[in-house]
């Protein structure tokens, strides 16, 4: 049989660009208003992320052939055997692949929330899922019957989120808003702020998708 071609999906440029203004940004916050042990490690993470970004174009690439998945978000590349995918899941424009090992990654395609949508990034999440459930299907034994289905309403993965939601509140008490200037005052409370209602935003999301999940289970069972 003739060999099919490889699949990929390449992120729109317009990414990379917010991807370094969103790390310069984070960059001068965190050098700005954090000391001097947290500011030096964050900025070095958002500079290697923004610099990643913008050389390595977020791609996937899905080859049935060689029964491989390629996930490259700019420094970080993960890459999977179709073989071993046994769920995907769809989250509006996240999607979720399910591992035989228990694991799991979870990526955006490539729309992400309402700014992606002013920037008219384009949603392939649903295409991304179905191709890849596909394949899934077809580089399997045929003895592994039910897996790597496409379900809307995957759970996020709570501990990231829960870690995050933490880290984000605990970053409230580092924040200086003692400041001789009135306008530096002002500012320095509203990143205090910021990162405070992201964190528990973060943490509400958290328990209300847990508490779904486990009300989705009962109702099953």
């Amino acid at each position: 049989m003739p060999k099919s071609e490889a699949q990929r999906w390449r992120a729109p440029a317009i990414l990379q660009v917010k991807s370094a203004v969103s790390a310069a940004i984070g960059i001068l916050v965190v050098a700005v208003f954090f000391p001097l042990w947290i500011a030096v490690p964050v900025s070095v993470a958002l500079g290697v992320w923004g610099i990643g970004m913008c050389v390595r174009r977020p791609a996937v690439l899905l080859d049935a052939d060689a029964g491989r998945l390629t996930i490259r978000l700019g420094p970080i590349t993960r890459r999977v055997s179709l073989d071993q995918v046994n769920a995907i899941a769809l989250d509006r424009g996240k999607v979720t692949i399910g591992k035989a090992d228990g694991t799991a990654i979870s990526c955006y395609a490539w729309r992400k929330g309402t700014l992606d949508r002013w920037l008219k990034v384009p949603d392939i999440a649903s295409d991304l899922a179905h191709a890849i459930s596909k394949a899934a299907a077809a580089a399997r034994p045929a003895d592994q019957t039910g897996a790597a289905s496409v379900r809307s309403g995957k759970h996020l993965p709570l501990i990231a989120v829960m870690a995050a939601g933490a880290a984000e509140i605990a970053a409230v008490f580092f924040v200086r808003v003692s400041w001789g200037s009135p306008v530096m005052t002002a500012l320095g409370m509203l990143v205090a702020l910021a990162f405070g209602f992201a964190g528990v935003i973060s943490l509400l999301v958290a328990l209300w998708t847990f508490l779904a999940s486990a009300r989705r289970e009962n109702s099953v069972a």
